[in-house]
């Protein structure tokens, strides 16, 4: 049975945190900003738990980099910003979002100051991710900073993945639904590969959803 489009039951906001000394030049990109299509309706502001999906995804980031968020919106902008007030981040609205997630990307990158060194992408779908999984993905780009990073999932590369400074001109070059995952599977792209299986669990249609309650239920 489909969820009923329900006001979210917001928790209490997480304070900043100030990220440690060889994160401080990462920022975090969430990508929210698609119309959702398949699914049908406004799936990012569905509540999980005490959260909705969009406001889970940008709390979990700022477990990792505080204020250093980019939180990139699209249809349904501003519906979708209200559920955002009180949280110390920044808000981008791509108005190019029907071309793909490529274009989110890019207006998320674009909006980074010249003092970051690496962008953290993460899809607000991915309910499964925590702070755990992207504090472990930030850790093992801070070992090689000039090297992307990226979750793997059966050797695959895939969101959330970290990309350094040096990449950004190469994420104004892609087109399409793809994202960071066309530089990550291109023949011989040298990335530092971080399994994490939670990057399966994702919210793309009706029976997505179904999962995501059961998983909860069971906690």
């Amino acid at each position: 049975m489909a969820a009923p489009m329900i006001a979210p039951r917001i928790g209490r906001v997480r304070p900043a945190v100030r990220p440690a000394g060889r994160l401080r030049g990462l920022w975090t990109v969430v990508l929210a900003a698609g119309g959702a299509r398949r699914f049908g309706r406004r799936k990012l502001l569905l509540v999980t738990g005490r959260e909705t999906l969009l406001g889970l995804a940008a709390d979990n980031a700022a477990g990792v980099t505080g204020q250093r968020c980019i939180v990139v919106l699209g249809a349904g902008a501003g519906r979708a910003r209200r559920h955002l007030d009180g949280r110390r981040l920044s808000v981008v609205v791509n108005r190019r979002w029907r071309e793909g997630m490529s274009a989110s990307l890019q207006a998320g990158i674009d909006a980074l100051p010249r003092s970051a060194r690496a962008a953290m992408v993460v899809l607000a779908d991915q309910y499964a991710i925590g702070p755990a999984d992207l504090q472990r993905l930030a850790a093992a780009w801070a070992r090689r900073p000039l090297q992307a990073a990226a979750a793997t999932v059966g050797g695959r590369p895939g969101a959330p993945a970290i990309l350094p400074r040096r990449l950004f001109a190469r994420v104004q070059q892609l087109r399409g639904d793809q994202g960071a995952r066309q530089l990550l599977r291109e023949p011989g792209f040298a990335f530092t590969a971080v399994p994490m299986p939670e990057a399966t669990a994702d919210v793309d249609e009706r029976r997505d959803l179904q999962v995501l309650r059961r998983s909860q239920s069971r906690r």
